[in-house]
């Protein structure tokens, strides 16, 4: 059969989800563009290298040549693109980007292998109104294609990789590790010494809803680095907050990126009843030569978007005569129909008209319903 040919994780799509997401695809690049974002294309194979390699399909070469992978990220690739043919453009750089992403395996909340990620960078800015403008950004566009409910999903590395640093020589530090990602507190207590209990009690005493948590987080102030990082997090949030009341934002310093590029602050977006992520982004490095330039970013899943959004596709279709003049052509196009051709006889457009699920004929120079 055919379909043996699809491996799990891939599907053809022959629904109406194509050109939903065809069009969300362009409402949202536009939208970054208006914000200054420059439209940048990268290629879907690359060579392989320490960065590219951990969820990524390899390609078979002859011996002797480098090694090459499918991307399983676009992110990765914007950041060599500002390291090299954008090397000497002025900073702060702004793009955005678009294309289809291939991973070797999915996850639990996305079992998908290949989907469209939408994204924008920002490269080489230091100021902390950078995340917030990001924020805004992703907030502002997935209103736009009809989200509803959205909620962010605060985070840091700093704090965890300041216990992990504590805790590396730990026989069963991977055990440790992936407790807390599994989010069982007593088990990760059962195996690290007393001194560190209560650290690691404050990390996950700051989970919740912002404005519910915003005074325990002077308790993770335990240093310098700390003090800088939970300072930064409330300025964003804060400012953020000032026109978006109705987002809501909680915090997890819990959480594990399993991406591992982001430095700081991360953020995941999420819409109510929805499975998965609809976008994801964060503070990261981008290696730019001899340089390390501070960057902030974020990419949509136009998967769970197009799960997510609340608006109803119209879908005005119309069968018309082959013999319909141009003129016609534009003007029911104009009027917002789609229009499909009829080649048969006359007699027949209206059963036609049914068998391609349309709403509407045209005969007789009216447009008639098929809608009851």
């Amino acid at each position: 059969m055919q379909n043996s040919l699809v491996p799990e994780g891939f599907n053809d799509d022959v629904s109406e989800q194509a050109r939903t997401e065809h069009k969300y695809k362009n409402i949202i690049i536009n939208h970054f563009q208006l914000h200054g974002y420059e439209l940048v294309k990268t290629p879907l194979i690359e060579f392989e290298n320490q960065d590219n390699v951990s969820n990524s399909f390899k390609i078979k070469v002859k011996k002797g040549e480098k090694n090459l992978i499918i991307r399983d990220d676009i992110t990765l690739q914007i950041t060599r693109l500002s390291s090299a043919r954008l090397l000497k453009k002025a900073r702060p750089l702004k793009l955005c980007y678009y294309g289809e992403v291939v991973r070797k395996k999915g996850s639990m909340l996305r079992p998908e292998r290949q989907f469209l990620q939408i994204g924008a960078e920002c490269i080489g800015a230091s100021s902390n109104d950078v995340d917030v403008e990001m924020i805004e950004l992703a907030y502002s566009v997935l209103s736009l294609v009809g989200i509803k409910d959205i909620s962010f999903e605060i985070s840091s590395k700093i704090f965890l990789d300041k216990l992990y640093k504590s805790l590396s020589s730990y026989k069963q530090f991977e055990r440790i590790k992936e407790l807390i990602r599994l989010k069982d507190l007593d088990g990760a207590l059962n195996l690290i010494d007393k001194q560190h209990h209560k650290y690691l009690r404050d990390i996950f005493l700051c989970t919740g809803n912002y404005f519910d948590k915003k005074n325990e987080l002077d308790r993770l102030k335990i240093d310098s680095s700390n003090t800088l990082e939970i300072e930064n997090i409330k300025h964003i949030i804060e400012t953020f907050s000032l026109n978006n009341k109705k987002a809501k934002i909680f915090l997890d310093f819990s959480e594990v990126d399993d991406k591992n590029y982001h430095n700081s602050i991360r953020f995941g977006i999420f819409a109510d009843n929805v499975r998965g992520e609809i976008a994801r982004g964060g503070r990261y490095i981008a290696n730019n030569q001899a340089n390390f330039e501070k960057a902030t970013g974020f990419t949509c899943y136009m998967d769970t978007i197009i799960r997510a959004s609340s608006s109803k596709e119209q879908n005005k279709k119309i069968m018309i005569p082959f013999s319909s003049s141009t003129k016609k052509k534009k003007q029911l196009i104009k009027q917002g129909y789609i229009i499909l051709t009829h080649f048969d006889n006359k007699e027949n457009i209206e059963k036609r008209a049914k068998e391609q699920n349309c709403q509407f004929y045209f005969e007789n120079n009216k447009i008639k319903s098929l809608e009851k």
